[in-house]
């Protein structure tokens, strides 16, 4: 699994250093306005696949661009070519690509790759959390002393008012907030101890899966308001053993 994480690295940071380099794209709305495409996430994403089928041929693919969306027992790759990507096509730098190796629906292997602070965060199952080889682990801070960071899910306005009234209690309850436009980088961030609590209304699988494995390795605590799976949009809770509880109580009140 060693060879096979340093293989991933390599995959993902080549893919983060291009489109970070890289201005010249077009935009395409999706959905809605607030839902865009760049052609770097379909270009990045068709060269990301075509590295990661090589090293595992049998796994399926689950990526957020083109439809390529196929979940089932066995390997899977969960892929997010471009995670922030409205950061991306303003120029913001907090961008990221997100990789996740799941077997059985549970990630066995995640790589999450800045690469504007050419950071690379990654974890297999079992053996820790890290960011550029160093061992990263969450904070102990209570709800009142914590910084979190709320994901406004703009993707699905109907949620908007859900989304504002618990950011709402929360920012009472806590030290501060934040909204950065990059849920994998935010989970990363959390495992990392920059922030101390995450909560999103809905996210779709590319956007949590990688951090999902590193959140836990770090010793942190992840889970969903509603069912949580891989395989659909969910809404995402994540904190520390000590804030975690607070923090999700919160948000529920």
């Amino acid at each position: 699994m060693k060879d096979l994480l340093n293989s991933i690295l390599s995959i993902a940071k080549n893919a983060g250093d291009t489109f970070s380099d890289n201005r010249n794209f077009e935009v395409h709305e999706k959905s809605d306005i607030s839902n865009i495409v760049t052609s770097m996430d379909i270009a990045i994403q068709n060269m990301v696949l075509s590295q990661l089928q090589k090293l595992l041929p049998q796994a399926s693919v689950f990526a957020e661009e083109e439809d390529r969306q196929e979940m089932n027992d066995g390997y899977v790759w969960v892929v997010d070519p471009i995670d922030g990507t409205t950061n991306y096509a303003y120029d913001y730098k907090f961008s990221c690509i997100s990789i996740a190796l799941l077997n059985h629906k549970e990630p066995c292997l995640a790589v999450v790759y800045n690469p504007y602070l050419k950071e690379a965060f990654y974890a297999i199952k079992d053996q820790g959390a890290y960011c550029n080889d160093k061992k990263i682990k969450v904070t102990t801070h209570s709800l009142s002393s914590s910084v979190c960071t709320i994901g406004t899910s703009p993707y699905y306005k109907e949620y908007a008012d859900i989304t504002f009234e618990r950011m709402k209690k929360v920012f009472k309850n806590c030290r501060d907030i934040r909204r950065s436009g990059s849920a994998a980088l935010d989970l990363c961030y959390l495992a990392a101890g920059r922030i101390d609590a995450f909560y999103e209304q809905k996210l779709s699988p590319w956007d949590y899966a990688a951090g999902t494995l590193i959140v836990k390795e770090a010793g942190g605590i992840i889970d969903s308001l509603n069912c949580f799976c891989f395989d659909q949009p969910i809404s995402i809770v994540a904190g520390n053993p000590v804030n975690y509880e607070d923090f999700k109580n919160t948000l529920e009140e």
